[in-house]
């Protein structure tokens, strides 16, 4: 059984940040190699170097495949990293990001397999993926069932012992609504979840750019 770091604090600063000490740690950690585990947005998950180590660590970690893990990016540069997007496509992304919205985008190292991908709004998370300088994968924290985990001990006694650090912020210890999943990989709008962002306004957000082409 591993040592792992318990950092906790309360709440983020008004800015949305995080003291500088603290992210620039869980950067330096996540660079080394090693797993975190840290809300991303409100969501609880475990987050690292998107390499095959990694993703084999997590995998064995918690309980499911690698394709069900998320590519976080801070910057549109990053995205070209992952995937393949027409104009369109980067339009409607430039719209919706950052926020609390995944979307499939087709995958720009396997041709016909999408890859998930999201721009997190918490400024200190995309300050931590600055940081480290590339796409950085997360795997949601989940209870048998696919409950997601919010509570401080129930994230500490899942994953104690088993990861490097675990960054604890207080105020996202409750329930949260989940974060809206969308396909765009076909070049089609598919609403797989709506959760923190309305189906809605993800419609007309994409509809927009569509109506934009047709003039």
């Amino acid at each position: 059984m591993m040592k792992t770091e318990i950092i906790i604090i309360k709440k983020l600063k008004k800015d949305g940040t995080i003291d500088s000490s603290i992210s620039n740690r869980l950067a330096a950690d996540i660079q080394n190699g090693n797993t975190v585990l840290m809300p991303v947005d409100m969501i609880y998950g475990l987050v690292a170097l998107d390499s095959p180590e990694c993703r084999e660590s997590i995998s064995r970690i918690i309980g499911y495949d690698e394709d069900k893990f998320v590519r976080m990016i801070s910057s549109f540069k990053m995205l070209d990293e992952v995937a393949t997007i027409d104009k369109l496509a980067f339009d409607f992304l430039h719209r919706i990001w950052p926020g609390e919205l995944v979307v499939y985008v087709e995958n720009h190292r396997k041709k016909g397999v999408p890859v998930s991908v999201r721009m997190p709004k918490s400024r200190y998370q995309q300050e931590i993926i600055d940081n480290v300088g590339r796409p950085l994968i997360n795997a949601s924290c989940q209870l048998p069932g696919k409950h997601p985990i919010y509570l401080k001990k129930d994230l500490i006694k899942a994953y104690e012992g088993k990861i490097n650090t675990i960054f604890i912020i207080e105020e996202f210890c409750k329930e949260h609504t989940l974060p809206s999943v969308v396909d765009i990989s076909r070049g089609t709008l598919d609403v797989i979840h709506e959760g923190k962002v309305s189906a809605e306004e993800i419609k007309s957000l994409y509809f927009l750019g569509k109506d934009d082409q047709v003039l």
